[in-house]
């Protein structure tokens, strides 16, 4: 006789690690916030998450306050176990990257639009000049920086060097930044000097001022009511600058080789040191194991050389 069966016990369903990625950050961070910033999430993705890992576990990981997310007990224990497997995944992907051999693949590349001119450049030689190689290349023009340990990104091109000791860095030089203007402009208003630029026009960031901070280190002022354009995309500002509107800052590759552009703000020659002139450094940065992966290697050798053939120049003031 066949024996009766009991009612089937209820199934645990497989908990998406996303969702323990994002409550990791968030007990990290003690925020959803300050978690979703870290993971490169909108608020409301994570807040999704928590709310997600919480009816897949069937407990509370939270209590909610007036002020915020506090975490209890249960979240607690739970967290000190996701870190374990954060760490235990990181583990998994470095083993599995130093297998590959390959010399083909795809290779996302951050970096910020200081680059956006000179990045496609040096990538260039890379793409079609090994038939063995079949490279893709994909590109993130971001302020944000992207995190490498959570794989956003394969390598990135920064300019202050990341905090997060895992990576690996190299300093690949420091690039030049300088003040230019149209010849129109020059022309209807004349040279700028460090006594005139209350008289001079400027084109700024909208969001952050990095014209209006880096003529401060020189012990400069440029009075922000004279800022007559404001904008965060490079290319905006320097065909702004091209039309007349007034001075700009840019990387000195681009400026320099812009014909509808001439440099101001340059120093006298009794007096060098006054030259309105900083340098951004340039750090190249990939995560744990690139050194063991082919693609990621060569890749990374490449971008490093190039760098260091066009910034590899003696720093005259910091950015």
């Amino acid at each position: 006789k066949t024996p009766r069966k009991g009612p089937a016990m209820p199934s645990t369903p497989a908990l998406d690690w996303n969702l323990v990625r994002s409550f990791v950050a968030v007990a990290d961070a003690g925020a959803l916030s300050k978690g979703a910033r870290q993971l490169g999430l909108a608020h409301p993705t994570i807040a999704r998450h928590i709310q997600q890992l919480e009816e897949a576990l069937g407990i509370r990981l939270f209590e909610r306050t007036c002020s915020g997310l506090a975490i209890n007990e249960a979240g607690a224990r739970l967290a000190e176990i996701g870190r374990r497997m954060q760490t235990d995944a990181s583990a998994f992907e470095a083993v599995a990257e130093s297998m590959r051999t390959t010399r083909s693949g795809v290779v996302r590349i951050t970096h910020s639009e200081l680059m956006s001119d000179l990045v496609p450049e040096l990538l260039a030689p890379m793409l079609h000049s090994d038939p063995d190689a079949r490279r893709q290349f994909e590109i993130i023009v971001s302020a944000d920086q992207l995190n490498l340990l959570e794989r956003e990104a394969d390598i990135a091109i920064r300019h202050v060097r990341p905090e997060q000791s895992e990576l690996i860095c190299r300093h690949v030089g420091a690039m030049l930044m300088r003040a230019y203007a149209s010849r129109s402009y020059k022309e209807r208003f004349g040279m700028p000097t460090a006594d005139s630029l209350q008289d001079h026009w400027f084109i700024d960031g909208a969001s952050e001022q990095p014209f209006t901070m880096a003529v401060e280190r020189l012990g400069l002022d440029i009075p922000q009511e004279r800022v007559a354009f404001r904008t965060d995309y490079q290319y905006a500002q320097r065909r702004a600058a091209a039309s007349g509107l007034g001075i700009v800052a840019l990387p000195a590759y681009i400026g320099d080789a812009d014909p509808e552009l001439v440099q101001v703000l340059t120093a006298p020659s009794e007096d060098p040191d006054s030259a309105s002139e900083v340098a951004v450094e340039v750090w190249l940065v990939s995560r744990p194991g690139a050194r063991q992966q082919r693609l990621l290697a060569e890749v990374g050798d490449h971008i490093a050389e190039q760098l260091r053939i066009r910034f590899a120049a003696p720093l005259i003031h910091a950015a």
